[in-house]
């Protein structure tokens, strides 16, 4: 009776980890930024370009950009949505200084997040972060994108 108690428990216990592994699982797929962008890379980007610029300039930066890239797609199976994170780098005129690093994460599609978090153009932002970089980590950063 204690034996069968003790198995009755353990699976009981190993059924609840197997359905909490099954609701929390995502995939993630990280983006090479020492090769080129793949073409289905620039074609997301292109479709993203109006909520990069509207996110921007909801932020302050009226700035144009160049040199982006996707960094990571995360899938979130249970709720069905994708946080995209990318960066940008923007520029004063012809592609001058000063310049800036921007990270934004969108969460694709916004659904419940937009009730948290600001949305633009059907799409929250879940991240926004801004950095100064220098001409040399311009360089660096833009190697495989233009």
């Amino acid at each position: 009776m204690y034996n069968e108690k003790k198995i009755i428990i353990s699976l009981l216990l190993i059924f609840c980890f197997v359905i909490n592994y099954a609701f929390a699982q995502s995939d993630t797929e990280y983006f090479p930024q020492d090769q080129p962008p793949s073409v289905i890379e620039l074609a997301f980007l292109r479709e993203l370009g109006q909520s990069i610029l509207e996110t921007m300039s909801s932020y302050g930066d009226n700035q144009l950009f160049t040199s982006e890239r996707i960094e990571k797609i995360e899938r979130n199976r249970q709720n069905d949505f994708y946080d995209v994170t990318l960066r940008v780098i923007t520029f004063e005129g012809a592609h001058n200084p000063p310049y800036k690093l921007i990270t934004i994460t969108f969460r694709i599609p916004s659904s419940e997040a937009s009730t948290i978090y600001k949305v633009i153009s059907n799409k929250a932002v879940i991240s926004y972060k801004v950095k100064n970089i220098t001409p040399e980590q311009f360089a660096k950063l833009s190697k495989f994108t233009n």
